[in-house]
């Protein structure tokens, strides 16, 4: 071989080589951006989309009974895509209409072309993993009509029944496994269903008209026991019925909220009219004292110590044998009289630090009045674990304290707003008027906004229309003569505000920070403290309590403990509990002391 040759021969597997190298890094960033795509004008069905693999996946379990190609995608944004499958366009447009407008899927459902998607975490198929041709073989969607349901066993078979004929007489469909979910139908006596899942108290069925959802089981019965066909069977959804006559209760009877372990939910609602369709503008615990004002059919018209009226169903009611008509008990939840059941929510609520307080003739004169909002169970974000525990735990000692309490727990936003209304008409003659919020809250602007469990926050109208400014709150506080106390637990980290941000053009997601901005106490005589600095994020806390609620009621029942220097211990004790990750802020424009319990 010649030296030509040689350098020739060298060259050529120097770029043979190098061909091979590029090949490699241009396999290497396909993988590394791999999409899960089926190609051509074709999509996958999206339901829903979780922060987390394993709220998804419980998600993607629920509709697999009847879409056995429902499917879970890791995407590139980090969160996890709920699909029910993928499909060619046209035709899935129209069964994706046709699937929303009989409640199979959300209203919000859309199809995506897979880009984001880089794998498969969970399918009811078993296939996971990327893109390959079993997934894509599995996992599609045929023809334009719903996947078929497959005829039900003997087990899955049922029928309403147990209805009371003096109540609504209906059995409510909802979108979810609560009274807090939209009804949307109503369901007659005897009407056939379909078993296709549970959620502990709620049963997801399925209608002979293909529309789903789900019904409290209590009134659903399974065959063998399933009426025979000489049966009259009545329609599916009620038509509407004319309303049973109001009568007058004279003169207004006391009684409480019963037991509530048969109701499916821990609460009974207070509704803006008698019947389920009517908006809940209340949450009452077990035990909550009423005076009931009028009946109509089952549902009785109730007025609460602190001056809130509204409708519950008298199910669940009691009437007091013994209730003086002048005793001071000012309350939505729980009875603060002493009980021997250990086991009753607010009773363990209290701190284990109170101390025995005096009566309440010896506590300081005026009127208290607080409103006291807890937000667990947000719909379209994870659920925060501890609001709820938070609120009804202050509730307990304000009352002991002297306070009328008005508490909403895990309210929507016209449920939140209505809360608010009542207590700011109760604070008109007030001396004293205590606000405390736990939940999610944002802050955009330098403004606060309080989020209720029904917000979504998908685009720029939703701060204005699916939130409560904070603001608004303490301007109806402020009032010549009244001591004002505002409280927020509300600073945690909030995916729903990271995502609105992320909706938002540039010039307005700039104004979106962390935490909760410092607002001004102003001119009135109030105090407003924060469970964390402005713009800084809280813990939820592993227990029952939220760092910051602990501290408070460890200390808000210690007498003649100035309330600035209660702030100064709850701020230590939180600084300690956290290792300094967090740290209370308070802002005081108060003009004179102030003691809980001198």
């Amino acid at each position: 071989m010649t030296g030509n040759e040689f350098v020739a021969v060298k060259r050529m597997k120097f770029q043979q080589l190098r061909a091979f190298l590029l090949l490699l890094l241009i396999l290497s960033a396909s993988a590394a951006n791999a999409s899960v795509m089926p190609g051509g004008n074709s999509g996958w069905l999206v339901v829903a989309s979780r922060p987390d693999a394993g709220a998804a996946i419980q998600v993607a379990r629920g509709f697999a009974g009847r879409f056995p190609q429902a499917t879970v995608f890791q995407s590139n944004n980090g969160w996890f895509a709920v699909t029910l499958g993928w499909m060619t366009q046209p035709a899935g447009n129209t069964l994706k209409s046709r699937l929303i407008g009989t409640g199979a899927i959300p209203g919000d459902s859309y199809f995506h072309n897979g880009q984001r998607f880089q794998f498969v975490v969970w399918s009811a198929t078993g296939v996971t993993g990327g893109p390959s041709p079993s997934l894509f073989a599995a996992t599609r969607l045929s023809g334009g009509s719903p996947p078929a349901t497959p005829s039900p066993s003997l087990s899955g078979q049922a029928y309403v029944t147990g209805l009371d004929p003096r109540g609504d007489n209906f059995l409510s469909l909802r979108t979810g496994p609560g009274t807090r979910y939209q009804e949307i139908a109503r369901l007659r006596e005897n009407t056939p269903l379909t078993i296709l899942g549970r959620s502990g108290s709620w049963l997801n069925v399925a209608l002979q008209n293909g529309r789903s959802g789900w019904a409290y089981s209590k009134y659903i019965a399974t065959a063998p026991n399933y009426p025979s066909a000489s049966t009259p069977q009545t329609p599916s959804v009620a038509a509407p019925a004319s309303p049973a006559p109001v009568r007058a209760i004279s003169p207004p009877r006391q009684g409480m909220v019963g037991d509530l372990s048969n109701s499916g939910d821990t609460y009974l609602s207070l509704r803006s009219g008698a019947g389920t369709g009517s908006p809940e503008i209340a949450r009452l615990l077990e035990g909550t004292r009423v005076e009931m004002l009028a009946q109509q059919g089952a549902w009785f018209e109730i007025e609460l110590r602190n001056g809130m009226r509204g409708w519950a169903y008298g199910r669940h009611i009691d009437a007091a044998k013994h209730q003086s008509a002048t005793a001071e008990v000012p309350t939505i939840g729980p009875d603060t009289s002493p009980s021997p059941d250990a086991g009753n929510e607010a009773t363990a609520s209290a701190p284990a630090t109170s101390p025995k307080l005096p009566d309440l003739s010896t506590l300081p004169e005026g009127k208290r009045v607080a409103l006291i909002l807890g937000n667990s169970a947000y719909v379209h974000a994870p659920p925060l674990p501890n609001p709820k525990n938070d609120a009804t735990g202050l509730t307990v000692s304000l009352e002991r304290l002297g306070f009328t309490v008005i508490l909403g727990l895990d309210q929507s936003k016209p449920a939140m707003e209505s809360t608010i209304r009542s207590f700011v008409r109760t604070i008109r003659d007030a001396d004293v008027a205590l606000f405390f919020y736990a939940g999610h809250a944002m802050q955009m602007g330098g403004k606060n906004f309080l989020i209720p469990i029904d917000a979504k926050l998908e685009d720029s109208t939703a701060v204005d229309f699916e939130t409560i400014e904070l603001g608004t709150i303490l301007d109806y506080m402020n009032a010549p003569g009244r001591l004002s106390i505002a409280l927020l637990d509300a600073c945690r980290d909030n995916p729903l505000s990271r995502r609105f941000s992320r909706t938002l053009a540039t010039s307005r997601s700039s104004f979106i920070k962390r935490g909760l901005a410092a607002p001004e106490a102003g001119g009135g005589n109030i105090l407003i403290g924060f469970a964390t600095a402005p713009g800084d994020v809280a813990l939820d806390g592993d227990g029952r309590n939220s760092p910051f609620t602990t501290a408070l009621l460890k200390h808000i029942e210690t007498p003649g403990l100035e309330i600035e220097l209660m702030m100064k211990r709850v701020k230590a004790d939180v600084y300690a509990s956290t290792n300094g990750s967090q740290s209370p802020w308070h802002n005081s424009a108060l003009r004179r002391e102030f003691y809980f319990l001198k």
